[in-house]
């Protein structure tokens, strides 16, 4: 009896001392666990506080790289504004002739708007026109492309006239001939086919001998010279 005693309390201070064990074991395990997600999770805001403050970073330098990009052009156009801004010879080039390339030009700019020139309103009750130029029956294109150029540039001749105090109303035919270097030959007025002032018919008669040169022939066109008729019509309306 006493032997059976003795295993029973035997076995229950074993099973005691298992659960002691056990509890033991599983507290130091949890509060090891514990322990290391703690660290885990101040490794992670460490992380993440570091990012923010290198995004930050960034950002700041590219706010300052703007600013001082802002700041380089805001000086650089103030410079250029009181270059434009002072007390400068007027325009160089008014009153030469046969200035094709304005870079070539000395001297400066002068925006002063007291010394701009002042620009004529288009006067739309004065016109100036000229039919299609009468000549040989020629169909070769490059021959009447040629033929178009010499009417224009003596229309464009002709408005250089347009604001003159004594233009009035004509119609002015003339007669001329130019050579395969395109320089005029001879030019007459047409007196029976014109009407119009003296001065009228000398503005036609400049016109043609001024826009000449016309050119040299086309390749084509194998003719030592060619005679135009051409008449200038210039209109007011009154």
């Amino acid at each position: 009896m006493k032997s059976t005693n003795t295993n029973s309390l035997e076995n229950n201070v074993f099973y005691l001392s298992l659960a002691i064990s056990f509890l033991l074991h599983a507290v130091v395990i949890g509060l090891f666990s514990f322990s290391r997600i703690n660290v885990i999770k101040k490794n992670l805001k460490q992380i993440e506080v570091t990012y923010k403050q290198i995004k930050l970073k960034k950002i700041i330098q590219a706010e300052e790289v703007q600013h001082k990009t802002k700041v380089v052009k805001n000086v650089e156009e103030s410079k250029k504004l009181k270059l434009l801004s002072k007390d400068e010879a007027s325009l160089p080039f008014m009153g030469k002739k046969n200035i094709k390339d304005i870079s070539k030009l000395t001297g400066k700019l002068n925006l002063d708007k007291k010394q701009t020139p002042h620009i004529n309103p288009v006067d739309i009750s004065k016109q100036i026109y000229i039919p299609k130029l009468g000549s040989e029956k020629i169909t070769n294109p490059k021959y009447l492309s040629y033929k178009e150029n010499v009417r224009q540039k003596i229309l464009n001749q002709a408005y250089r006239y347009i604001d003159h105090p004594d233009f009035d109303s004509a119609e002015i035919s003339l007669a001329f001939v130019m050579n395969s270097q395109g320089a005029l030959k001879e030019v007459k007025i047409i007196s029976d086919k014109s009407k119009g002032s003296e001065f009228m018919k000398n503005i036609a008669l400049r016109c043609i001998k001024e826009a000449a040169p016309y050119g040299i022939f086309p390749p084509d066109l194998n003719y030592p010279e060619l005679p135009y008729n051409i008449t200038i019509v210039f209109e007011v309306k009154k």
